[in-house]
């Protein structure tokens, strides 16, 4: 479905800033080639700019049963996301008063339980809200009471002023009905309650030429300026915001109806408006970035088959899709790539036909290049496969500004 007007205001005067053609759904991976089908399962993926509220989104929307509904991305598999949720946690229930055995706190789009698990270990009541079901039989596995659906009217009327805190954490991108959602999660809120959301930060995918952060599940790109656009036209307030590390740049956003703006948002906001958020031109430029990118990898990847060099992959996130499609890099090219995420194993990235592997069969093959898609967790997958570079190997992260790891250049500041 084509999507003419902003969801953020409602404006129809759209302009299509980003196009990266025809892309399959960035999780739905095949168990065979004969799987998929090119003219049902191709869809545009390209991005419109609002010129009156500064909101990013898709131009075409998916339906989303097509994405969620059978799901393989586990949050849990990383420890570096085990580890951001669980000092999350402590921070939120500090700063806002959090009674153990009283106080609820519900997730939308909670996965496997991720960021309630540490609540829930220390005596707080918690809900999750999830829509695919092989992953909500993983969070009820982990102990965390889920329901399984997509959060609508009927669950706010369920809890309504119950929750005293709301999180959603990468999930605010996803939806194609912002403002129905949002005045879902102020129904369940009690009063004085707070509704935190972690996003991908417009800015740092700009800034880091990070276009692979761009897929068909997230149907919204978000800067500071279009989210406090958004919540005031609704009549919240965005009131504090946070600067954090997850998928290569993100930002924590805390909302409720009666706190005003701090320094942090004043100052954020700002930063944006100089890197020029709020400029269209802003925009093409970064597609000049993208294609770039694009060059300078296929450039490193062409030389090192030319070469008759083994190069595989490792990390098979929705971000492989988008980059492995664009970039036109198929099984010719890179044939397996190794995931840690038990799910994916024996699956094949649509499109490319890249296959994914586990661990044991990528040590298997003796590679001497590995280009690692999950760039976002780089330190975690090389500190975890030292004995790669032991070997000899050398990892290849291919950001904006490609970097070339082996043992002779690696420290875990690199």
């Amino acid at each position: 479905m084509i999507k003419s007007i902003c969801r953020s205001c409602n404006d129809d005067n759209l302009k299509e800033v980003i196009s990266l053609g025809k892309s399959p759904l960035a999780n739905n991976l095949v168990d065979d080639v004969k799987d998929f089908d090119e003219k049902n399962d191709l869809y545009d993926l390209s991005l419109s700019f609002c010129e009156k509220c500064y909101n990013c989104q898709l131009t075409e929307v998916v339906n989303p049963d097509k994405m969620f509904k059978n799901y393989y991305y586990v949050s849990s598999t990383t420890k570096s996301f085990r580890s951001h949720f669980e000092s999350a946690s402590k921070k939120y229930i500090d700063r806002f008063n959090l009674i153990p055995f009283e106080s609820l706190v519900v997730d939308i789009g909670s996965n496997d339980g991720i960021a309630l698990i540490p609540f829930k270990a220390r005596g707080y009541d918690v809900l999750g809200i999830d829509p695919a079901e092989n992953i909500c039989k993983l969070a009820e596995e982990n102990g965390v009471k889920t329901i399984c659906g997509y959060f609508n009217e009927d669950i706010a009327e369920e809890y309504e002023s119950k929750a005293d805190l709301v999180l959603a954490s990468n999930v605010f991108a996803h939806s194609d009905d912002l403002q129905s959602m949002t005045k879902n999660v102020f129904k369940i809120l009690k009063t004085g309650g707070t509704f935190i959301i972690e996003v991908q930060h417009l800015l740092r995918t700009i800034e880091d030429g990070t276009f692979d952060n761009i897929y068909h599940e997230h149907v919204n790109y978000w800067s500071l300026i279009s989210l406090k656009n958004f919540f005031s036209n609704l009549g919240y307030n965005v009131f504090d915001v946070e600067e954090i590390g997850t998928h290569g740049g993100s930002i924590r956003v805390y909302i409720n109806k009666w706190k005003v703006q701090n320094d942090n948002v004043k100052k954020l906001v700002q930063k944006e408006i100089d890197f020029g958020l709020d400029k269209i031109d802003t925009y093409y430029k970064f597609f000049d970035l993208i294609n770039e990118r694009k060059r300078n990898l296929l450039d490193v990847l062409s030389k090192l088959k030319s070469d008759n060099r083994k190069v595989i992959g490792y990390g098979a996130p929705a971000k492989a899709t988008t980059l492995l499609n664009f970039f036109n890099i198929n099984n010719s090219m890179i044939e397996y790539v190794i995931d840690d995420n038990k799910l994916k194993q024996g699956k094949i990235i649509p499109n490319v036909n890249v296959k994914i592997i586990s661990k044991e069969e990528g040590y298997s093959m003796k590679p001497e290049y590995v280009v690692i898609f999950a760039w976002n967790f780089y330190k975690e997958i090389i500190n975890n496969n030292m004995e790669l570079l032991d070997k000899g190997v050398t990892f290849i992260v291919p950001t904006q500004k490609i970097k070339m790891i082996d043992k002779e250049n690696y420290n875990e500041r690199s």
